[in-house]
């Protein structure tokens, strides 16, 4: 099989209005088609929550959330708080989650369900829409060279596979992720769902739900995968398809003095030989292990926020004190809803 994470760049024609604001940002929703070739239906626009500052846009983040729903509330905090001390912030909800799900799914379950044209689907469109997202920003001066693009979970894996293809990212965070698609599909508590498909008789043409010969393949062919070239690992047809969609194969493309790998050590969601396999892949990145788990870091985004700071290289104590600020809600009516 091969992958297509091609798409068409033009003029995006979009519509937005501002939902809230605070006294030093303002908070649009925004939609626009994708330029994906091939979304599943009800997946077709793409919704952004784009937080923008009011006084000088200083820099930029573009915020990938996890799997599901629960994740974004949180992820959506720290949107007010870099917009306030002038870092235009946008978070992009991928096709497939939370507002929007396919007819007849969950959020979340078909970048892992086992059937891989459901998979490349998903994995396509949420690497283009990545990609298009920044096009966005860049075509309404949003987008600035200082910029940090944060992944987490599945946003890293996406992050890893689009910052591959696009050199317009700066510095990429990635916050407990991982990769090695078999073990995620055989040992993650989160596709306990497939799991159960395999056991009652899902089969597919290249042994997703064997898991010793999925486990072999990987190993054999790995060490091959680690020396190709972009375009090679997207069209070969002799490794195996989960290869195309899994972040270690295209980790090594990667310039690793632009990458923060932040693992958690008691991530019981993400196996941990999941997360070895993606770092081991980022040798030379900056590493830090905190003792977080998968989600309960969520609640503690000062600190995330202050890194990404540093990242951006915004040390100013004024910066810095914004982010303790408790931003207030201002009269959404304040402003007027516009089309474009």
């Amino acid at each position: 099989m091969i992958i297509d994470f091609n798409y068409e760049s033009k003029k995006i024609e979009y519509v937005s209005g501002y939902i809230f604001k605070g006294k030093n940002y303002r908070c649009s929703y925004i939609r626009y088609d994708s330029p994906y070739r091939n979304p599943a239906p009800g997946t077709e626009r793409i919704n952004l929550y784009n937080f923008q500052p009011k006084g000088k846009c200083r820099a930029s983040t573009l915020v990938l959330h996890g799997l599901g729903s629960r994740n974004i509330k949180f992820l959506l905090w720290i949107g007010p708080q870099l917009a306030s001390v002038g870092v235009n912030t946008t978070i992009l909800i991928f096709p497939g989650n939370y507002t929007r799900v396919e007819k007849g799914s969950v959020s979340g379950r078909s970048f892992l369900y086992p059937d891989l044209d459901i998979m490349y689907q998903f994995w396509e469109h949420a690497v283009v829409d990545t990609l298009s997202t920044i096009d966005f920003l860049e075509q309404n001066n949003l987008w600035k060279d200082n910029n940090v693009i944060m992944g987490y979970c599945l946003g890293g894996m996406i992050t890893t596979i689009a910052a591959a293809i696009d050199n317009r990212m700066n510095h990429k965070l990635f916050i407990t992720t991982g990769g090695h698609f078999p073990r995620i599909l055989h040992e993650s508590p989160t596709t306990a769902f497939a799991r159960r498909l395999f056991d009652n008789g899902h089969r597919t043409n290249c042994f997703i739900e064997n898991k010793n010969k999925l486990y072999n393949i990987y190993e054999e062919q790995f060490p091959k995968i680690k020396k190709m070239s972009l375009s090679q690992i997207m069209e070969d047809t002799d490794i195996h398809p989960l290869f195309k969609i899994d972040p270690i194969s295209y980790a090594h493309l990667l310039n690793m003095s632009e990458v923060t790998f932040i693992d958690a050590f008691f991530d019981s969601t993400l196996p941990l030989d999941s997360r070895k396999y993606l770092y081991n892949e980022m040798e030379g990145a900056k590493r830090r292990i905190l003792p977080i788990s998968h989600v309960n870091w969520l609640p503690f985004q000062y600190i995330l926020a202050k890194y990404i700071l540093h990242k951006l290289n915004i040390y100013d104590r004024k910066a810095k004190k914004a982010l303790l600020h408790t931003e207030r809600l201002e009269n959404p009516l304040d402003e007027t809803f516009t089309d474009k």
